[in-house]
């Protein structure tokens, strides 16, 4: 797997030179003498990659999310995301919780580890919105519809979003807070639930007030497959541009076509809109994300696709590829999407995923 990564990175005759250089340093041995190997291999990578690190997803496998989040660390990591969960943290009216939060973001200072906490009703995994019980015995948090028109929820959102960031907020990890989890856009999983700019803004600013001097502002958006051409896209593309420090774009390459056996895979264009992207805003002066690159499987019907060892959608090959080709284009950091799920293969005695990533990191 070495042998392939470094080959990919090598023209036909750089991988000539490469190869006859190989034969003459061993009949040099032979003889005592060495011949120097000239810089043919691509440098080690300039940019960060990270992950983000979801305890619901660790719940959805079985796995003790302390345990898992150590071993995640394990891997090298300096850069993750973590997800501050609406139901977690406020799961009564007037009670908020803060253990689960408060020890991962310990854990990752302890670790020398950077984070970006998600905030806001809207958070990475299933099922997107994450509101209290409370919430949804007393208000319509279901119907396919912007969420922030009805004032209870949006004034009760804004209150959370408050006392989250200013409890965390002294929090020496934190590097950036994410507001919501692509707020404008509307996806199958979300059952046609959004945002609006307007309510999305009033939360950056308030975000912006509670949080410390260097902490920045992260907004996350979707590009459609197969050809990245999706109007909401460049909608949410520009609502964000006015209002974040950072943008992150959560990158899927083969997912599959509804409830159907077939799958959309990312097109020439898919490609060619990143780099549009990325160059505007290089114009604007705006650091550009991944904030999600497929490290998993996406499949039909199942909420986490564990039934096989191996699936169409996703594989360490694929993932790495993504790496590659959105390193080309110039983004960084990248936030590689799946480490719950290569916690989980291992732990069933399945080590190709966890040995992949290990090797990426080394790179």
């Amino acid at each position: 797997m070495i042998f392939h990564r470094a080959s990919r990175n090598l023209t036909r005759r750089q991988f000539t030179a490469l190869s006859t250089f190989g034969f003459l340093n061993l009949m040099a041995a032979s003889a005592g003498a060495t011949i120097s190997l000239p810089d043919l291999v691509t440098p080690p990578r300039s940019m960060k990659l990270g992950t983000t690190f979801s305890q619901l997803q660790c719940w959805y496998l079985g796995l003790d999310y302390r345990e898992t989040f150590q071993a995640i660390c394990d891997l090298g990591f300096k850069q993750l995301r973590l997800c501050a969960y609406w139901h977690e943290l406020q799961p009564q009216a007037n009670q908020f919780d803060f253990s689960k939060i408060d020890w991962l973001l310990d854990e990752s200072h302890r670790r020398g580890i950077q984070v970006v906490l998600a905030v806001g009703m809207k958070a990475p995994r299933y099922p997107e919105f994450h509101f209290p019980d409370w919430m949804r015995a007393k208000y319509d948090t279901t119907s396919a519809r912007v969420l922030d028109r009805d004032p209870a929820i949006a004034d009760l959102t804004l209150k959370m979003l408050d006392r989250v960031v200013s409890h965390a907020k002294t929090a020496p990890a934190i590097r950036y807070w994410q507001v919501e989890n692509e707020p404008f856009t509307t996806l199958e999983i979300t059952h046609g639930r959004s945002l609006s700019e307007k309510f999305v803004r009033q939360e950056v600013k308030l975000v912006r007030s509670r949080a410390q001097a260097g902490q920045k502002i992260l907004l996350t958006n979707a590009i459609t497959l197969p050809d990245g051409q999706g109007q909401e896209d460049d909608q949410a593309f520009r609502a964000s541009l006015w209002l974040a420090d950072a943008i992150g774009f959560n990158v899927y390459t083969k997912v599959p076509q509804g409830a159907s056996q077939a799958y959309l895979e990312a097109q020439p264009s898919y490609w060619k809109k990143l780099k549009d992207w990325r160059s505007q805003l290089r114009r604007w002066g705006k650091e550009s994300w991944i904030a999600e690159a497929q490290a998993e499987p996406w499949e039909a019907n199942e909420l986490v696709p564990v039934s096989r060892l191996e699936y169409p959608s996703s594989s360490p090959l694929q993932a790495t590829s993504i790496v590659d080709r959105v390193q080309e284009i110039g983004f960084d950091p990248v936030m590689l999407w799946g480490c719950e799920y290569w916690y989980w293969q291992r732990k069933q005695g399945r080590d190709q995923w966890w040995l992949a990533m290990q090797q990426l990191l080394s790179l």
